[in-house]
């Protein structure tokens, strides 16, 4: 019976990732073998099954398991075939929950400051990516770039240097291959995309009303839902 290894410390979805990565390669985990429940494996590994399905998520878009409905999850059985199988180098594909991590903290500061310090030139040019956004939308298209730019000028109408900055590194590093392909995924979803833009466009009027407390709140809510959205 394969026996996983309790996780003791605090990036623990990536540390599963690279657990049960390392398994498949050892041939631990076999092609088409099932692995546990998820109630089960969370017990094993002495983790939440948030953290849980995090981990699973970020497996299955590496091509490592299949999760099937109503039967459970399973090792691919073309799993040899995936560049997955090479050595993680999480710097190199990116943790798409630690980056919600940063963005929760961050972004969140970013929209109160913005609905407090905002001029017209920054609602201008929000009103103008919002317009192409629903254009892109109502073509059933992603506007990702334009999603990405709308945060970056969010941040920088808060007038606030450091966040702009660190703004600019989280979206850099959402042009990595796990987030570029979790997001993906999740737009596969129907009503998503129109949700995502909808929430922007609340955003956006929050911060034209000059309602910090409101746009604090709108942001926290649209990233959660990104974050929760990420996992399944």
């Amino acid at each position: 019976m394969v026996q996983f290894t309790a996780i003791k410390h605090t990036r623990t979805h990536m540390e599963i990732v690279e657990q049960i990565s390392g398994m498949i390669r050892s041939q631990e985990l076999l092609p088409g073998e099932r692995l546990p429940s998820e109630r089960a494996l969370s017990a094993e590994l002495g983790i939440g099954r948030q953290c849980l399905r995090e981990a699973l998520s970020v497996l299955e878009v590496l091509g490592l398991i299949a999760v099937k409905k109503g039967r459970g999850t399973f090792v691919r059985e073309d799993v040899a075939g995936h560049l997955a199988m090479k050595e993680l180098d999480i710097e190199e594909v990116g943790d798409p929950f630690a980056l919600m991590e940063a963005r929760k903290a961050i972004e969140s500061s970013t929209a109160f400051l913005a609905a407090k310090m905002a001029q017209e030139g920054d609602l201008r040019e929000m009103d103008e990516i919002l317009a192409a956004m629903r254009e892109m939308v109502l073509c059933g298209e992603h506007a990702g770039d334009l999603d990405k730019r709308l945060h970056l000028v969010i941040a920088r109408a808060s007038r606030n240097a450091v966040f702009h900055k660190l703004m600019s590194v989280i979206i850099a590093n959402m042009g990595k291959s796990l987030w570029l392909t979790l997001k993906e995924r999740s737009l596969l979803v129907t009503g998503r995309n129109e949700r995502y833009y909808e929430e922007h466009v609340q955003l956006v009027e929050a911060i034209r009303q000059g309602n910090s407390r409101l746009a604090e709140k709108t942001m926290a809510q649209h990233l959660n839902g990104i974050e929760e959205d990420l996992r399944y």
